[in-house]
């Protein structure tokens, strides 16, 4: 009996050990999944997740900056938050911090290009950028504006009308030609007065805001450069746009 216990010990040790695969370099992956996920967009980065033998893969988008997670041999796919169930973290939010994200620079470029403000004054801020017949942009402006009142921020909104819209562009250019209030940020009326002047400066906030990424409205850019393509999920990630 003591042999067999002393073999069965020996064949254990000696066992093979499997060596985790590590995580494909972001060229790789980029031509991969070129086939597999649409539209204009890039790898950021990728980030081995050792403990689950996963690679998170952070894809920008315009300034949407998203995670998704492939195994390191690259046959299975999947998105969506991942949870440490044990610590209650979302590993995904850990991922992507950082990444969704303007530079200081760009912020101040972006002050100049305000066209209408909210609680104006306030020390903390955050830019809206909006199409005046966006309809999520027509949902987001009351919530914003509680936010803003409740925690003191001043919403520095910058129009970017899109074409699917087509009143949105002379809506625009009246609101800033006729110097109305934000009121009408988002109000139907029929535009009437197209001046040069607004012309000129909707021309230069398209050509701008095209040229940092931003494709999609409504887009929010925080004081600290973090940003939210879309509606925001909570007040807490309001909150991170001015921490």
């Amino acid at each position: 009996m003591k042999k067999l216990v002393v073999l069965f010990l020996g064949l254990t040790l000696v066992a093979p050990v499997v060596a985790k695969a590590s995580c494909p370099p972001k060229g790789e992956l980029q031509k991969k999944l070129k086939d597999i996920i649409q539209g204009s967009w890039e790898i950021e980065a990728v980030r081995e997740l050792k403990d689950l033998n996963l690679c998170g893969v952070i894809i920008r988008s315009g300034l949407r900056s998203t995670v998704i997670y492939v195994d390191p041999k690259v046959n299975y796919l999947f998105t969506g938050n991942l949870f440490n169930l044990k610590t209650k973290e979302n590993l995904t939010d850990k991922l992507s911090q950082g990444y969704s994200r303007v530079s200081p620079e760009v912020l101040k470029n972006l002050e100049s290009l305000t066209d209408l403000k909210f609680n104006e004054g306030k020390k903390k801020y955050v830019y809206f950028i909006s199409d005046p017949d966006c309809p999520y942009c027509r949902r987001l402006e009351p919530v914003l504006k509680d936010w803003a009142n409740k925690n003191g921020v001043e919403i520095r909104h910058i129009f970017f009308p899109l074409p699917i819209h087509p009143k949105a562009k002379d809506k625009a250019i009246d609101i800033i030609c006729s110097k109305k209030g934000y009121e009408y940020a988002h109000k139907d009326f029929e535009p009437q007065n197209l001046c040069e002047r607004g012309k000129n400066k909707i021309e230069r906030n398209v050509e701008y805001l095209s040229k940092i990424g931003v494709n999609a409205t409504p887009t929010l850019i925080g004081m600290n450069g973090k940003v939210i393509v879309g509606l925001p999920q909570s007040e807490r990630e309001l909150n991170e746009l001015i921490k």
